[in-house]
């Protein structure tokens, strides 16, 4: 479970960071909605590490079945984290769609990013997933899961981004935010 939980918190901090940063340079919120759902990825991993931490203690005398119930604890609070991050996307792409801003199309390097976002996302939904099912864990089986909404995510963010640019329409942008953050609100629900 560490292990797993290291290779999520490595990859999805990058991934992240990339994101974050080329959305904002190349002007696209749905970019910048996927990265900052990737930040929630990072905020999961650390939480993983967390309760690996507790529930490999022994029982004692307070917790005499062992310390396993900390996984359903972490699980619980990820999804929060989760909804918080998609509800904050999807209010502030509402607030920029009201504001009428003159927006351009995105940047042709926001469509490479959401592409090695795909390719990375997959790999990390695939290591969670078998480190879930060797070791039983509902927090690795849960992070797999948000991995692979994750790369649908992603892919509806590339299809936003590609018809921006074929339409010359920086709207189809904002929408695909707004369908990001849902998204990622009715993926937290599903983990909680």
């Amino acid at each position: 479970i560490k292990r797993a939980a290291g290779i999520s918190l490595v990859g999805n901090a990058i991934l992240a960071i990339s994101k974050i940063a080329v959305g904002f340079l190349a002007g696209s919120l749905a970019v910048v909605g996927d990265g900052i759902d990737s930040s929630t990825d990072v905020v999961i991993s650390i939480v993983a590490l967390a309760a690996t931490a507790i529930i490999s203690k022994p029982s004692d005398k307070e917790h005499p079945y062992g310390h396993a119930r900390a996984e359903t604890t972490a699980t619980t609070i990820l999804a929060f984290f989760i909804f918080f991050a998609g509800a904050q996307l999807f209010l502030s792409t509402i607030h920029e769609l009201r504001s009428g801003a003159v927006r351009e199309v995105p940047g042709t390097f926001a469509i490479w990013v959401t592409m090695a976002s795909i390719a990375g996302k997959l790999f990390l939904a695939w290591t969670q997933a078998s480190a879930g099912r060797k070791t039983g864990s509902s927090l690795l089986m849960a992070n797999a899961k948000n991995m692979r909404n994750d790369v649908v995510i992603s892919a509806s963010v590339l299809v936003g981004l590609s018809l921006s640019a074929l339409l010359k329409k920086p709207i189809v942008d904002s929408i695909v935010a707004l369908f990001v953050g849902a998204w990622v609100m009715k993926s937290a629900l599903g983990i909680f």
